[in-house]
């Protein structure tokens, strides 16, 4: 396995939409580049486990299709940055702003801007992103910490490495496929038998 470098990178990202090779993130700020990874920002969309008259959630046995519920935060209001309050010991389903399109020869991970980690918001819990996938991303985050956090949205929250697959790939053309691809907004969770 290998890591895309910032030239690997910028160079997909100049190829035609239909190559098989190419990666697309929009909306993209060149200034959020790192020699190995892309900073990703925070959605408007977030889906929140409130307290409901949901008694338990019951995987594989049951369709809940409104849990989490989903909330929005406009991106500006008023010239101001609008943010979703995260408690201590919660967790919220939240979209990145940016759009990604994955090529056939690559995985991503995503993971937690450290400046984030060091506040104890954590975006682990589901950090890996197939081949072909086309969407916003999922962020799982958690506030892992005992004061609330103000998740501001526009900002860079996140990395997006690119791992490069090994061994021969015989794919001859584009495949979308997978339970939430092409997403916009995180998506209440989809149990598969």
């Amino acid at each position: 396995m290998s890591v895309l470098c910032r030239k690997e990178i910028e160079r997909r990202l100049k190829l035609h939409l239909d190559d098989l090779e190419s990666i697309v993130i929009t909306p993209l700020l060149d200034e959020k580049f790192d020699h190995d990874s892309v900073d990703l920002r925070l959605g408007c969309y977030f889906r929140v486990p409130a307290v409901s008259t949901i008694e338990c959630v019951k995987p594989y046995q049951h369709t809940v299709e409104h849990y989490p519920e989903l909330a929005h935060k406009p991106y500006m209001r008023g010239g101001e940055i609008s943010a979703l309050i995260l408690q201590p010991h919660h967790a919220v389903l939240a979209s990145t702003l940016e759009y990604i399109k994955m090529p056939m020869d690559v995985s991503g991970q995503i993971l937690t801007k450290s400046s984030w980690a060091r506040i104890f918001i954590s975006i682990a819990s589901a950090p890996w992103i197939h081949p072909f996938y086309r969407g916003c991303l999922t962020l799982e985050v958690t506030n892992l910490g005992n004061v609330p956090v103000a998740l501001p949205v526009g900002k860079p929250m996140a990395q997006l490495i690119f791992i490069k697959l090994e061994g021969p790939i015989k794919l001859e053309k584009d495949v979308i496929e997978g339970s939430y691809a092409g997403a916009v907004m995180p998506e209440a969770p989809i149990f598969k038998a």
